[in-house]
């Protein structure tokens, strides 16, 4: 399988890893390699996410990193991350 981003899942990265390296570096490093295995694993087992409870859609998927929801679809070979949010915030149009 071959991981995309969206550009907004790019910037959220950024933000929440900047955020986490201002209040607590350990912890950035800690979240930075979570979501690495958390790649890692979605790559090998694309279903593994539990179906986005906002979407009746099988193919939208979501994994929890730390506090965070990663919200990826996966089709044709391709999974594509598309949105990093916490799990208070809601996820509107993706």
């Amino acid at each position: 399988m071959i991981i995309a981003w969206s550009a907004e899942a790019k910037e959220e990265v950024k933000d929440i890893y900047s955020y986490l390296l201002d209040e607590a570096p350990i912890l950035a490093d800690d979240w930075a390699n979570e979501l690495e295995n958390k790649l890692n694993l979605i790559t090998s087992f694309p279903e593994m996410g539990r179906k986005v409870p906002e979407f009746s859609i099988s193919f939208i998927r979501e994994v929890f990193v730390g506090r965070y929801r990663l919200v990826y679809t996966y089709q044709d070979g391709v999974i594509k991350v598309v949105a990093i949010r916490p799990m208070g915030r809601p996820l509107g149009k993706l």
